[in-house]
């Protein structure tokens, strides 16, 4: 009997150890697992933002490079996702949340705005609950993959001074409508938006680029076809159209992508201009200030 109570109380003993090391190891155990559940949230959400969303935002999410279904090359319709102006939070707030008055948290942001989409700015409706494509757990995966691409580098370092464009279109180079044509339609991809300027209400979204030659109605007082056309480029939110293809322009914020300046150079500008038809030659002694003043 003695001998029994001895192997009982040692089992008993060797029994704790196990378990008081298995929990120990429990905390490791669930980190390790739930890394590796998240790794895999954002794997597959890089799946499915390359099938359906790299098409207007570009592969990495910078919205420099887009192609279609055949890999041509086209425009990229959508805004930059992998930028500090999404990802990065001052005071629990990033830039596109002070701009949309959002409240609510930065993963709640980007997965109501996959979700319910920017219809009137061209972008689908992707949530199942709104009608789109995407189950609820699909949108948490692409959300998961977009907020991947934050990195401490990316919202520690000031960002990059902007060029300084000049004040007035007649300080820019000589365009080339040849070349301003695949800009329009293709590096840049206004068309998708804008329309064809020789196909009437081709236009998509924002106003129709074909009107831009003639702007009777009123824009901004004082400025030519050209300056308006120079400023709604360079400075989307300064003034929105009144009128688009679906009603009513939304905004401020413009949907209109706000990183052209960033992107384009003096001589595309230009050459875009000069595609439209603009005259950049004449002086109406508008100024367009970009970089803004803080």
């Amino acid at each position: 009997m003695q001998v029994k109570i001895v192997i009982t109380t040692i089992a008993f003993m060797l029994t704790m150890i196990i378990f008081g090391y298995a929990s120990l190891r429990e905390p490791a155990r669930m980190e390790t697992f739930t890394n590796a559940f998240e790794g895999r949230q954002i794997e597959w959400g890089g799946t499915l933002f390359h099938g359906n969303c790299a098409t207007c935002h570009g592969e990495h999410g910078k919205a420099e490079v887009c192609y279609d279904a055949e890999h041509n090359q086209i425009g990229c319709a959508g805004r930059a996702l992998n930028t500090a102006e999404l990802l990065c939070e001052v005071n629990g707030k990033t830039p596109r949340m002070e701009a949309m008055g959002w409240l609510g948290t930065k993963e709640a942001f980007i997965q109501g705005t996959i979700a319910t989409g920017r219809p009137w700015a061209g972008m689908p409706t992707w949530g199942s609950d709104f009608g789109g494509s995407l189950e609820p757990y699909e949108v948490r995966y692409v959300a998961a993959y977009v907020m991947n691409w934050e990195t401490e580098e990316m919202c520690s370092e000031p960002p990059p001074p902007p060029p300084e464009w000049p004040a007035s279109v007649a300080d820019l180079p000589a365009g080339n409508a040849e070349a301003g044509e695949a800009l329009y339609n293709v590096t840049y991809g206004c068309a998708a938006c804008h329309g064809d300027p020789a196909v009437t209400d081709s236009n998509a979204v924002g106003p129709w680029a074909g009107s831009f030659q003639n702007l009777d109605e009123v824009r901004v007082a004082g400025y030519s076809a050209a300056d308006y056309v120079y400023e709604s480029i360079l400075l989307p939110s300064e003034y929105i159209s009144p009128e688009c293809p679906t009603g009513p322009c939304a905004g401020p914020p413009s949907a209109m992508p706000d990183n052209f300046p960033l992107r384009m150079s003096f001589q595309e500008m230009s050459d875009i201009m000069a595609f439209l038809s603009l005259d950049t030659t004449a002086t109406s002694g508008a100024e367009v200030v970009y970089p803004p003043a803080p």
